[in-house]
């Protein structure tokens, strides 16, 4: 059974698993333009989770993680988060060794790829209209779209449109509340 762990300012996870994933909130343009879409669809009790504007995945034991950011997927640590909150989400022994090797080999093979601006518009016009639109280029990804094709291609999440989810629905999903 999946869990999920907090990490306030200052704190900092240990002993990963890679296959495992992070939900953090970024101050950034593109961070605050998520946050404002995802407040549009995450209303009520939900609304809470339209405070995570960014996901990664978990690569190594060391806590690396692949990530979509506006300048790229990259390979970076942690460590990176220490100064602002970050949830933890440790899936547990119900994703098995081999699907967490085919996630993190999926992650990888994404490092050096372009950032999916046309995705995030896509998602963005979802947001706002409730309009399925997929826009995507080929290797351009966003972060929860890389985190979701890497569970995807472990075996989790088969029902997710990874074109569609954003850190907010893998949020609610795991129910991480900041």
């Amino acid at each position: 059974m999946a869990r999920v762990e907090r990490y306030g300012p200052g704190e900092e996870a240990s002993d990963f698993t890679p296959g495992d994933f992070v939900l953090t909130h970024r101050r950034n343009p593109i961070g605050r333009l998520i946050s404002i879409g995802e407040k549009r669809r995450f209303r009520g009790a939900d609304a809470l989770y339209a405070h995570w504007s960014h996901c990664a995945l978990v690569v190594a034991g060391d806590g690396a993680l692949v990530e979509a950011e506006s300048t790229g997927v990259w390979r970076s640590p942690i460590s990176r988060y220490k100064s602002n909150e970050y949830h933890l989400v440790r899936l547990g022994p119900e994703f098995a060794e081999e699907g967490r090797r085919r996630a993190v080999t999926y992650a990888e093979a994404q490092v050096g790829k372009a950032f999916g601006y046309f995705a995030l518009l896509g998602a963005a016009i979802y947001l706002v209209t409730g309009l399925p639109l997929r826009l995507m280029r080929q290797d351009h990804q966003i972060c929860s779209g890389l985190v979701v094709r890497a569970l995807q291609t472990g075996g989790l999440l088969p029902g997710l449109d990874p074109s569609l989810t954003l850190p907010a629905d893998l949020a609610k999903l795991f129910d991480a509340r900041p």
